[in-house]
């Protein structure tokens, strides 16, 4: 059983196929919601997001979830991957990183911090989260053009508590990765092999991100 990406079905399906949290994308409104969707518009072709209001967004898009309704749909014990969109390019672009403030108070009203890590391509939007509340955890994630170890260095000067790195710079170097990189974890974007996920776990690998939990987690049920 599937559901549509970054919609409250598909993230209250991934606990109910025993996921221990879920991954979501999170972007502004042009009246200042957060809402979650991967791309910065709906469809190709659409108006981005930021461009509209929510009230117009719910109405020509009511599968796109608010962060509130997302939280919601994962329960009060599930954990939250929270990644900040901020890229140079896209129309909801920010140099002054207000999502990030935004993230912040999103975390502090709903008492998230024992169960969200916020995650970003922008070290600078992770690094206006950790000035607002230094107690909030912060993943760096990088491209496969980044070299893991250069990512961990990156990620230790920074105090971020893990660094989210692509399959295809992990698998072959698992166990070296996770050493280099301790204490900071390691999670891995995005495994939907069950092969690669036990050769992940069994390095040590602080978790990993996929299409498929069920598919995973039975893997490591079955492992």
């Amino acid at each position: 059983m599937h559901a549509r990406q970054n919609t409250v079905e598909a993230f209250a399906l991934a606990i109910e196929h025993g996921a221990d949290g879920v991954e979501l994308d999170v972007r502004r409104t042009r009246d200042g919601a957060m809402i979650v969707h991967h791309e910065e518009r709906a469809v190709p072709h659409a108006d981005p997001f930021i461009t509209q209001d929510l009230i117009a967004i719910k109405a020509a898009t009511p599968w796109v979830p608010t962060l509130d309704e997302a939280w919601a749909a994962i329960g009060d014990s599930a954990l939250m991957n929270i990644e900040i969109k901020n890229k140079v390019g896209q129309a909801d672009f920010d140099q002054t990183r207000r999502i990030a403030g935004q993230v912040v108070e999103w975390i502090e009203a709903n008492a998230g911090r024992d169960r969200v890590l916020v995650s970003s391509f922008d070290g600078i939007a992770l690094k206006a989260v950790k000035d607002r509340d230094p107690d909030i955890h912060t993943g760096l994630l990088v491209t496969i053009a980044v070299d893991p170890i250069t990512a961990i260095e990156w990620a230790m000067r920074d105090g971020h508590f893990s660094v989210n790195l692509p399959l295809a710079t992990v698998l072959g170097d698992a166990r070296r990765i996770v050493d280099a990189a301790r204490p900071v974890q390691v999670l891995v974007w995005t495994v939907n092999d069950p092969h690669a996920a036990l050769i992940l776990a069994d390095a040590g690998i602080g978790g990993v991100f996929s299409d498929d939990p069920g598919l995973i987690v039975a893997a490591f049920t079955q492992g």
